[in-house]
């Protein structure tokens, strides 16, 4: 087996059918994992054009590369046939494929019939999440599930390059700028919220939850040390980056992320070891920014609450004792019985604490938020009271956009009022948003209700999928192919986070990308059955 394969992955993911179109692809990852995070052009300036600029041209010379190898049948492949290629291409289209389509053509038809085409081509009145960037999505989708092929070193590079991201947003915390980003700014409020080469930090927090599940599935899949130790420390700096993006979409997906993976790894203790140690040196990551605080003299952006007690509080040094003495016992099992797997009964009770969790948590908002509106629940306001003040006045925004959608055509509840064009619809309640600070928005800072609004029932219902049929093929080939579950938690941490947050040419490109591997290895895995 060569050094590419040492995850143990099946032949699903193979080697030695690395074609030409799959280097191109793997070329195109490549640019998509290092070059895109720290594309930038004007500072911050022009951060979004320049991303999404970027996205569209190397996707275009990705179809250039691709078409002229099957125009000139150059391929290395091309001169063999093999079962699955005899089988006429509709019969292997998949359901994410269908949803994918879907997708296409809902907002073909939501563009055509809106009330400016061009906008919603475009997305000009958003945030370019027009008809044009939902077609380039999809030929990324079915480019990359049709000719990716695993190697190691493309996952490497982008935790190596999430490293230098993830530096550059704790440095920019402590008003440290090594880019010169902030040097022309001279809003304060602007220079609070952006960081980094990503731009918002809530778009900060978007990136972690895409790259950081990733690295962390690998630390613990990896076979190769060296390997491991890369993605060990990008987890590390992804960590204390979460904790000074200042913001809780991360820390949901996340959340999500460690209870995933925790039920996922929790038969094999090979493999439980590993995580334990990661997580491990992910809490005490946190204790290196408290360090790294102190010597600023505490001189920074400012942190939230939840991240304070992550990175400020004495009682994590009990949980990294409990963690580190886990970690400990778990490393002597596995040396000691190497191949023991656990009962099934410990997965299903890990993840039922979980699920009992989420729903306690869902009563909890429920009941502070309808039966109980006096208590003072200090900073867990913010979390567990709804009303329109909260999330940053996202509940605001999220009441006011059921209101449009209630008054909404039957044609504009199936087909939406055309991508991105959320502020045409929104714009009766923006002079409401002035008691919160803003003018005007142009998205409702949840992606299933920004769907919802500008795609309709349709369009929600396709995208979600979307989701669901990657998820459901990585998942289902997970248990032969595991590198498959490294890109499942990277699609379930960016759409749980998108309950709060918005799609943008930054971040979303990367999760299209790996809802696009997740449905790869499936498909692969299918074809060699």
């Amino acid at each position: 087996m060569s050094d590419n394969t040492k995850l143990k992955i099946s032949n699903g993911l193979i080697e030695d059918k690395y074609s030409v179109k799959s280097k191109f692809v793997n070329f195109f990852l490549l640019a998509m994992f290092t070059l895109f995070p720290l594309f930038y052009t004007d500072y911050y300036y022009n951060i979004r054009h320049d991303k999404y600029y970027f996205f569209l041209v190397v996707t275009a010379v990705l179809v250039l590369m691709i078409g002229a190898v099957a125009i000139t049948n150059s391929d290395s492949q091309s001169g063999t046939k093999d079962k699955a290629e005899s089988v006429p291409w509709y019969k292997k289209l998949s359901f994410t494929d269908y949803a994918f389509g879907a997708f296409i053509l809902v907002c073909t038809v939501s563009t055509v019939f809106s009330q400016d085409p061009a906008d919603a081509f475009l997305g000009l009145s958003g945030r370019n999440n027009g008809l044009l960037l939902m077609i380039f999505y999809a030929v990324v989708y079915f480019l990359i599930t049709r000719f990716f092929c695993f190697k190691n070193y493309v996952f490497v590079a982008l935790a190596g390059c999430s490293i230098a991201i993830y530096l550059l947003d704790i440095l920019n915390c402590f008003y440290i700028d090594p880019l010169g980003m902030f040097a022309s700014l001279t809003d304060e409020q602007t220079i609070t919220n952006f960081t980094s080469t990503i731009g918002n930090k809530n778009l900060m927090s978007s990136f972690i939850c895409v790259v950081m599940p990733v690295t962390i599935a690998f630390s613990v899949l990896s076979n190769k040390r060296n390997h491991r130790i890369i993605y060990y420390i990008s987890s590390a700096f992804g960590y204390m980056a979460l904790m000074t993006a200042d913001s809780y979409s991360g820390i949901l997906g996340l959340g999500a992320v460690f209870a995933v993976l925790l039920v996922w790894f929790s038969r094999k203790v090979a493999g439980l070891n590993r995580f334990f140690l990661a997580t491990t040196i992910m809490l005490l990551s946190g204790k290196a920014l408290r360090l790294f605080s102190y010597f600023m003299g505490d001189k920074s952006k400012g942190i939230s609450e939840f991240q304070s007690l992550l990175v400020y509080s004495n009682v994590i040094w009990a949980v990294i004792a409990v963690f580190a003495v886990i970690t400990a016992l778990l490393y002597l099992a596995a040396y000691r019985f190497p191949y023991k797997t656990m009962p099934i009964a410990i997965p299903i009770i890990i993840g039922s604490i979980f699920v009992l969790s989420v729903c306690a948590m869902f009563f909890a908002v429920y009941y502070f938020s309808v039966i109980d509106t006096k208590t003072d629940l200090g900073f867990l306001k913010s979390f567990l009271r709804f009303n329109d003040s909260w999330g940053t006045h996202r509940g605001y925004m999220w009441i006011r956009s059921f209101y449009i959608f209630g008054d909404f055509s039957l044609y504009n509840k199936l087909f939406g009022c055309g991508p991105d064009t959320f502020a045409t619809v929104f714009e009766p309640y923006f002079e409401g948003l002035k008691h919160y600070g803003d003018s005007s928005t142009n998205c409702a800072h949840n992606e299933y209700i920004n769907y919802l609004i500008t795609t309709g029932i349709f369009g929600l219902a396709s995208y979600l999928s979307i989701i669901f049929g990657a998820l459901k093929g990585a998942i289902k080939s997970a248990s032969k192919n595991p590198i498959a579950i490294a890109f499942a938690v990277s699609v379930i941490s960016y759409a749980v986070q998108a309950v709060v947050n918005l799609a943008q040419p930054i971040t979303t490109p990367l999760f299209i990308i790996f809802i696009a591997l997740c449905e790869a290895v499936a498909r692969k895995q299918k074809t060699t059955e």
